[in-house]
């Protein structure tokens, strides 16, 4: 890490520039729960089955066709573990253009969060980059994104369950 925290103030070592995903470690979101699920994105649906549920063990739970987003969502669990596997629709959409960027693969990290208003003020506050300020309504809740750029390559989904 290029940052540290000195009194109230994180500033850059010495040689180094300090992002805000590393300024972002020091300050604590209140209200943020477990990992929920995590995300993945594929092309092929038979392959998807085939490995999660097939030869791992996990329970299709839930398949959901998200016009809006023009993908098909699959959610695995076993247990508490929760896998969401997104599929896209069209090469147009936003999973089909992240699958030819960057092929098949982890999407997104999400976790359950008490207060998800309360939590999208925070990370403004912080100056943490977000997709968008507005929730919008997820196959669990509504939710909203940490951009990947603010969260070292990973996009993070925050979540309020119904």
């Amino acid at each position: 890490m290029n940052c540290v925290r000195s009194g109230g103030n994180i500033r850059p070592k010495a040689g180094f520039r300090c992002c805000m995903a590393e300024a972002s470690v020091f300050k604590t979101v209140s209200g943020l729960g477990a990992l929920h699920h995590i995300g993945l994105a594929a092309n092929d649906r038979a392959a998807v089955v085939s490995l999660y549920r097939d030869l791992l063990g996990y329970e299709l739970s839930h398949v959901d066709d998200v016009p809006s987003q023009q993908l098909e969502a699959l959610v695995f669990g076993k247990g508490a573990e929760r896998i969401e596997v997104l599929i896209p629709r069209s090469a147009d959409s936003a999973v089909g253009r992240f699958l030819a960027k960057r092929g098949p693969g982890m999407h997104h990290l999400c976790y359950a969060v008490a207060d998800l208003d309360a939590v999208i003020t925070k990370l403004v506050e912080s100056g943490v980059q977000l997709t968008d300020t507005q929730p919008v309504q997820g196959l669990f809740g509504p939710v909203v994104f940490i951009h990947p750029q603010a969260a070292h390559g990973v996009m993070i989904e925050l979540l309020q369950p119904d």
